[in-house]
């Protein structure tokens, strides 16, 4: 499931983690970057080029950090499962302002409270 939970609030961005298996969507942050830290497990992120310049996979370790540029399209995956870390601006939807249809498994969220 992909649910992120606001751990912290710091000036205005969410400190965000979330337990994740499977694959996101493909979406995008028109207006901001997105920080991934993993702290457990492998995340990989394949991001989309400029039009026609193809995708890259980058592949995440425990303890290895991306910040995926504002607007540039994304999709993180983890077919093992990972915990992660993210920052984002408060009320930045978890889906980006652009993406495909949402599977059951991704959830559109600006973060849950940690319960």
């Amino acid at each position: 499931m992909w649910s992120p939970r606001v751990v912290a609030r710091v000036n205005d961005y969410d400190i965000r983690i979330a337990k994740v298996a499977g694959e996101h969507v493909w979406h995008a942050h028109s207006d901001t970057d997105e920080f991934f830290l993993v702290l457990a497990g492998t995340l990989h992120i394949t991001m989309r080029d400029a039009p026609g310049g193809g995708e890259r996979v980058v592949i995440l370790h425990r303890g290895e950090i991306l910040v995926v540029p504002r607007g540039v399209e994304h999709r993180p995956a983890s077919p093992a499962g990972a915990s992660i870390l993210l920052v984002e601006p408060t009320g930045t939807l978890s889906v980006g302002d652009r993406h495909d249809p949402l599977p059951d498994h991704v959830e559109a969220t600006t973060g849950h409270a940690l319960a």
